[in-house]
C-alpha cells in the first residue's frame, strides 16, 4: 500500500508492504531517491507505553536519514509488529521548518496506515 505527502519542497511517498506478521516500509523523496539507511525494529517484551529495541544500518551521513528510523520506531510502537523500514528522503540543507514540516507529514503517513490496517 502506497501513501503519498506532496509538500511545496518534496514529496514523500510511504510504501508499506506486510510480510506475514511483519512490516517492510520503503520510505522514499521525489529529489534524489535512494537508500541511505536501514532500520528494525522489534518490541519488546510487554511495556507501557509500548517499547521497541532498534537497529540501524546507515550508509551515509545525511541527517534525514532519521526519518529511516522515526518511521520503524513509531509504526512499531502503534502497531506491535516488527518493522523493517529502507529510503532515504533528500532535502538540500533543509531548515528547522522544512524539517518540522517533514516530520509533521512522516506522523500523517504512519498515521493513515495504522488507519487502513484498523479498517
Amino acid at each position: 500500500m502506497k501513501f503519498h505527502r506532496v509538500l511545496l519542497f518534496t514529496t514523500l511517498q510511504m510504501d508499506v508492504t506486510p510480510v506475514g506478521e511483519d512490516l517492510h516500509v520503503l520510505l522514499t523523496s521525489d529529489n534524489i531517491p535512494y537508500i541511505g539507511c536501514t532500520a528494525m525494529s522489534t518490541p519488546t517484551a510487554e511495556a507501557d507505553p509500548p517499547q521497541c529495541r532498534t537497529e540501524i544500518i546507515a550508509s551515509c551521513e545525511n541527517a534525514s536519514d532519521l526519518f529511516i528510523t522515526y518511521v520503524a520506531e513509531k509504526l512499531c510502537k502503534e502497531t506491535g509488529k516488527r518493522v523493517l523500514c529502507t529510503g532515504g528522503v533528500f532535502v538540500d540543507q533543509p531548515d528547522d521548518r522544512q524539517m518540522d514540516k517533514l516530520y509533521e507529514n512522516i506522523d500523517e503517513l504512519v498515521r493513515d496506515w495504522t488507519m487502513f490496517l484498523v479498517d
